[in-house]
């Protein structure tokens, strides 16, 4: 079966319909790993799973497909989203950077996709300063990524569940003698750790890994497409 890079993914409403995005994404990456793209890749040993997020982030958060997807979307993606809500080091951009590069020229090639020839102009040696830049700066964390964050400047594994739990229960107890800081929220306000972590997407992994927590997080980004409708 032809894979169709133009299909639609949301309902007459522009509401994400789930089975059809995970579908699609899955058999994008697919054809993506058997490119000679991906081979790039694999000989330069880059820290992969940026693609997947980008595509998961387009998808639930923007409404778009990387067949629709613009330069001005691909910039909110990378210095908005991924800082807000991946958990890695600010030394991860580099090989984010080139892995998407090697992403679009595959769309490019293999689709000739016209907005994937846009995106690849944004992708450049000033994108990685700028994204390295704001995945580093603090005051861009979302609350989950700011409890992982110190949880690994602590020395805890975060992508052990064991470890996790195991910084939460010293993070909520530092909390409650005044020993620990509150986690920031989006306006310099402050707010105590959550009690239950939110799905974190890490390098290598389905950013749609945990299901009920997928649940949670598809539940917010359909409300907020459904608010940023109402405003227009």
């Amino acid at each position: 079966m032809t894979f169709d890079i133009h299909r639609s993914v949301s309902d007459q409403d522009g509401m994400l319909r789930e089975k059809a995005a995970f579908q699609y994404k899955d058999q994008l990456l697919e054809l993506f790993v058997k490119s000679p793209e991906w081979q790039i890749v694999q000989d330069e040993d880059i820290d992969t799973g940026w693609a997947n997020m980008m595509i998961e982030y387009g998808m639930e958060y923007l409404g778009v497909t990387p067949a629709q997807m613009s330069p001005a979307n691909l910039r909110e993606i990378l210095f908005d989203i991924f800082p807000r809500k991946v958990s890695a080091e600010a030394d991860e951009a580099p090989d984010i950077i080139r892995e998407l590069q090697l992403f679009f020229q595959f769309l490019e090639r293999e689709f000739h996709l016209a907005n994937a020839t846009a995106c690849l102009k944004i992708l450049d040696d000033r994108a990685t300063r700028q994204l390295a830049k704001e995945m580093g700066n603090p005051a861009n964390f979302g609350m989950a990524k700011s409890f992982v964050m110190m949880g690994m400047a602590r020395g805890f594994d975060m992508t052990s569940e064991e470890d996790i739990n195991k910084w939460m229960a010293i993070y909520n107890a530092e909390l409650a003698t005044g020993m620990g800081p509150p986690l920031p929220l989006p306006g310099g306000l402050m707010s105590p750790a959550p009690r239950a972590v939110p799905r974190i997407p890490w390098p290598g992994q389905s950013a749609s890994t945990g299901k009920a927590q997928d649940k949670i997080r598809r539940k917010l980004a359909r409300d907020s497409r459904r608010k940023n409708r109402n405003k227009k």
